[in-house]
């Protein structure tokens, strides 16, 4: 079984919410000067959050150590964070996929809106150049990258360099059994997601490299319960 749950609470207006750090002096941070995004990755899956919270799968989501939010639309959003700032759940991070929330514009605008939001911790992102914009306004920042070729790989490892946010999310995820080597001396933390249909599959890009695995397929979720 895993240790005993972490508190990873963070925000720069409620101390009760949750990031992956820990108070610095005049208050709680969204982001953390000098704190490792691993330490929201000590759970090897991360929960891909698309319709709010299914009643029957909250202790799932509980065991977790970050959750994810993608899809959806703009005005159903308040309600799902306001779950989220309530038990068994107040203490986790949040990351919001900017990019897939239905009336929510994916540029530094939106990012600026993001920012407003409590209980939200970081973006998840294809568009690279919004993690820095991300990093000034104390977010958190996961660049998505999708691996369709060689040339992809060498497109995003660049990317990577140049945008420098907190964690990479490689897509598919199963493509990462193939280029492990090339994402192995990366100084961020790498997620797979996508085309991770089984346990088995799951452990097997953990044991490549990654730090964890993201989904929405709940029978993964449960790989949170075991080693």
């Amino acid at each position: 079984m895993f240790a005993g749950a972490v508190d990873y609470s963070i925000s720069l207006r409620h101390p009760h919410y949750v990031g992956c750090g820990g108070p610095k002096q005049g208050g709680w941070l969204k982001r953390p000067a000098n704190s490792p995004f691993s330490t929201c990755l000590s759970r090897p899956v991360i929960p891909y959050l698309t319709e709010g919270i299914d009643p029957l799968h909250e202790q799932l989501v509980a065991a977790v150590s970050l959750i994810m939010i993608g899809g959806g639309e703009l005005a159903e959003l308040p309600t799902l964070l306001e779950r989220l700032s309530r038990a068994p759940f107040e203490k986790l991070p949040v990351l919001l996929h900017i990019d897939l929330v239905n009336g929510l514009s994916n540029d530094e605008s939106g990012l600026r809106y993001v920012a407003t939001l409590p209980r939200v911790n970081g973006i998840i992102t294809v568009r690279h150049h919004l993690a820095p914009a991300a990093r000034k306004l104390g977010l958190l920042s996961v660049v998505r990258l999708f691996l369709q070729d060689g040339r992809a790989v060498e497109r995003g490892l660049g990317v990577i360099d140049k945008s420098k946010p907190d964690a990479v999310e490689v897509l598919p995820g199963v493509a990462l059994l193939q280029v492990a080597e090339r994402f192995a001396h990366l100084p961020i933390p790498c997620i797979a997601g996508g085309l991770i249909r089984s346990p088995e599959i799951a452990k097997q890009i953990i044991a490549a490299g990654a730090k964890a695995v993201s989904t929405s397929n709940v029978k993964l979720w449960e790989m949170n319960r075991v080693v």
